[in-house]
């Protein structure tokens, strides 16, 4: 069960690379997001697809511009999707979500035989404390410009995923002084997530089912 739930949250997360004006408005990572249907729903933080990186910060105009990235592995070829569209965010939720078209990016080789993407089950069950879960993410990937010209400009995309094992240390509800009467449930793990993680799938090991956010 572990393994089956690994690999699928691994499938169906990818790392959110948008353009990126110290990179010659080529495409960097920013964030984290993961698929919730197979038709292309796609979910990430608010905050990584803001200008400002702020969760109720004025939405970036250049999305449709950026791409959504997979590291290649040994039993999958590395992937990218394209053709992003912001649909709807909801700030006080630090929550975005994205469409993509199956077809449109049909012909990528990790789709390969695929009729749709592949993608997480998200669960309103409220976790437990003590309850063992994955976060799933990007913290670590990175661009650098490997030669730039006049002519062209050459950049180097490192993709970096790491899977975080933590447990629920505490739940925060909304008699919470830090909580408003909007908020939803908040989780404290007992790992610490880099900044990169925004928007990675936080998955109940028992059931390999998304959660919440990082």
């Amino acid at each position: 069960m572990i393994r089956r739930t690994l690999n699928a949250t691994q499938l169906a997360t990818f790392s959110v690379d948008l353009p990126c004006a110290e990179a010659q408005d080529m495409p960097a990572p920013t964030g984290t997001g993961f698929f919730v249907s197979g038709d292309g729903w796609f979910v990430t933080a608010a905050h990584v697809v803001t200008k400002n990186n702020r969760p109720d910060g004025p939405p970036r105009d250049d999305i449709e511009k950026g791409w959504l990235m997979k590291e290649a592995r040994m039993h999958w070829i590395g992937g990218m999707c394209q053709g992003l569209k912001l649909d709807f965010v909801a700030p006080e939720f630090d929550i975005a979500l994205l469409k993509l078209g199956f077809s449109q990016n049909a012909n990528k080789s990790h789709l390969t035989g695929k009729t749709e993407f592949p993608h997480l089950t998200v669960s309103t069950r409220q976790l437990q404390e003590g309850e063992p879960v994955y976060a799933f993410g990007y913290p670590l990937s990175e661009f650098g410009i490997v030669r730039s010209d006049p002519t062209i400009t050459v950049g180097h995309l490192a993709h970096s995923p790491r899977t975080t094992s933590a447990i629920v240390a505490a739940t925060m509800d909304k008699t919470t002084r830090v909580s408003t009467s909007s908020d939803p449930q908040v989780y404290v793990l007992d790992k610490a997530l880099n900044y990169g993680n925004s928007g990675g799938p936080i998955v109940a090991v028992e059931t390999g089912h998304v959660h919440a956010i990082c």
